[in-house]
């Protein structure tokens, strides 16, 4: 997968969840309302969609969104959280551009599995596998730094280390929502001028 684009949102247990995301061009594969759904997008060169529909959805909603788009190509990752339609974190790394080139809002809880895969390991005890965020070549000092941070599940200190270059840590955000980031629940596409026409008249 070159390039993955999506939106976790909280539902609310909101019977009216799926009227809503109809409104905003997202079509539901089901009627059932768990607490999160994963909804893919078919974005053509539009890779903002996620963030718009993400911040609309949780502004309507009240509730927490994510919007993000990885480029596995470019290793380029933007993570853009959302509460009741305000900003609270932004998060994008672009390899072209020297790493992350913009990190705002505070750090947020799913971030922990965002960033280090408990699966993983820094030793090198044959079989373990390597963290996907870290170069494969480290001094033993960044290891260290990397292992404390782990531990506390905080990034800020060590984000010099972080290189996501996969959809490996996207991935771990959306089993940390339990969701399956090979089943979304719901897809949105650009919607024709007629339909929007007709969305804003309802």
């Amino acid at each position: 997968m070159s390039t993955w684009v999506g939106a976790i949102i909280e539902t609310a247990g909101r019977a009216d969840f799926w009227d809503i995301a109809r409104k905003h061009g997202v079509d539901g594969s089901t009627q059932e309302i768990p607490k999160y759904v994963l909804i893919d997008f078919e974005v053509g060169f539009d890779l903002d969609a996620s963030v718009r529909l993400a911040e609309a959805m949780s502004r309507d909603l009240e509730v927490m969104a994510i919007g993000f788009v990885v480029q596995t190509s470019a290793d380029v990752h933007g993570v853009h959280a959302f509460n009741k339609g305000a900003a609270i974190r932004r998060l994008v790394y672009s390899r072209d551009n020297d790493g992350w080139v913009q990190m705002e809002g505070t750090p947020q809880p799913w971030e922990r599995a965002y960033f280090f895969d408990e699966r993983a390991s820094t030793t090198s005890d044959e079989g373990n596998r390597w963290p996907d965020m870290l170069w494969d070549e480290m001094s033993e000092q960044d290891i260290a730094r990397y292992e404390a941070a782990r531990r506390v599940g905080e990034a800020s200190s060590v984000m010099d280390l972080m290189h996501p270059s996969s959809t490996a840590p996207m991935r771990r955000v959306c089993e940390s929502f339990d969701v399956r980031p090979d089943r979304p629940l719901g897809r949105w596409k650009k919607r024709s001028f007629l339909s929007r026409l007709f969305a804003r008249g309802g």
